[in-house]
């Protein structure tokens, strides 16, 4: 079955995309059962695109609100005349608060949610991708990294080695998803990779992170992609799921060795297509993904654990190194100025040099990770500020 490409806007850059079309010399209209359009949807059946146009199923959704009997017939209906008539260039247009349930009710004529604004070439400050960063910002994600992402300098200067090479290839067509396959011990940076390119380039969007821990038995891909609707507990999919509800490019997959061979198989694919279809035919395209693999298995038994093959896919793989004296000592200093600072700011509260002394003097080789250091900085910070307000 035919489907089309529907586009989400967010409501606030409405005025400059109008202005955009008007520049292009295309129309926009609003579609809603009091519309022209709906009036000949009503008598004839069936609607004629007669010109290259925008159409905006948005007000239908506002007006029918939740009652999806009410509004499902009416986009149908519009969808099945457009492909009877496809003639011109049209576009299907919607506030992105309401493209997940439209995508979600009508998946079978919806291929796949884009953005407007990508394409009309409006900037977003909200969501970018590392593909299309201009120079300047490819640097200074580059120097974000450096100042918050501690240890494992040589892995840095790899990760945009081929991050460069990416953003070319994948421009000419060549290469759709950045995949880098992290191991190593816990805590020492890992996902927190991910997460930093991820607030870096989508501050403002839920961080997906898919963890398969529990994805070893049989229905491991059936939990990631979804089963088939009618199925005896038939789901969307965690990873469907929360590519519908965010739209950073930034995906993290946690604890990836322990997942089965048919998950495992699954990303391979995916590595080699840039895409993948769930359990009920809905394709999502991760064109410009950045995907982060991470895992606590040990470099000599990566073989035993993935295939050849799926090495073979990924854009990057790296060991990292247990984290030094000095780079614990860096963290230290890094995260507890930050922490004091913001009480300051925020509380009005200054410590003690005696107060200081403590936090700051932790014993640093009793922490082989920096999530435990972590914990142990805003435990000292704690106990002191306790002292402080119950004197």
């Amino acid at each position: 079955m035919e489907r089309i490409n529907l586009y989400e806007y967010d409501r606030k850059n409405m005025k400059e995309i109008e202005q955009v079309i008007s520049r292009n010399g295309l129309k926009f209209h609003l579609l809603q059962s009091s519309s022209i359009i709906g009036k000949m949807l009503k008598q004839e059946h069936s609607i004629t695109f007669s010109e290259s146009c925008f159409y905006d199923f948005t007000p239908i959704m506002i007006a029918d609100g939740d009652r999806t009997n009410l509004w499902s017939p009416e986009v149908i209906g519009i969808l099945n005349s457009y492909f009877e008539n496809v003639e011109f260039e049209v576009y299907f247009i919607i506030d992105k608060r309401y493209s997940n349930e439209i995508r979600e009710t009508l998946y079978h004529y919806i291929n796949d949610v884009e953005s407007l604004e990508e394409l009309l070439h409006i900037s977003s400050a909200d969501v970018k991708n590392v593909v299309d960063l201009t120079s300047n910002q490819f640097t200074d994600l580059q120097l974000y990294l450096k100042d918050n992402l501690f240890g494992n300098a040589k892995f840095q200067n790899r990760l945009f080695q081929e991050l460069r090479n990416y953003r070319l290839f994948n421009k000419i067509g060549q290469q759709k998803v950045f995949s880098v396959f992290i191991c190593g011990q816990s805590g020492i940076g890992k996902t927190e990779t991910a997460r930093l390119m991820h607030s870096f380039l989508s501050p403002n969007e839920k961080f997906i992170k898919i963890s398969l821990g529990n994805y070893s038995d049989k229905s491991a891909l059936s939990s990631l992609i979804g089963s088939p609707r009618g199925y005896i507990g038939s789901s969307k999919g965690e990873l469907s799921d929360k590519l519908f509800k965010s739209k950073s490019k930034v995906i993290l997959i946690d604890e990836f060795e322990k997942a089965g061979v048919e998950v495992h198989n699954f990303f391979l694919e995916l590595l080699e297509d840039g895409k993948f279809t769930d359990s009920l035919g809905r394709e999502f395209n991760l064109n410009k993904y950045l995907i982060v693999f991470t895992s606590n298995i040990k470099e000599e038994d990566i073989d035993k654990k993935i295939s050849p093959e799926l090495q073979s896919r990924f854009s990057l793989m790296y060991k990292f190194s247990p984290i030094t004296e000095t780079e614990k000592l860096d963290y230290l200093q890094y995260k507890a100025n930050l922490l004091l600072e913001k009480i300051k700011s925020e509380l009005n509260i200054e410590f003690s040099p005696e107060a200081l002394a403590n936090i700051y003097g932790i014993e640093l080789q009793r922490f082989n990770n920096l999530r435990k250091l972590n914990r142990e900085i805003m435990l000292r910070i704690s106990q002191e500020y306790q002292k402080i307000i119950e004197d």
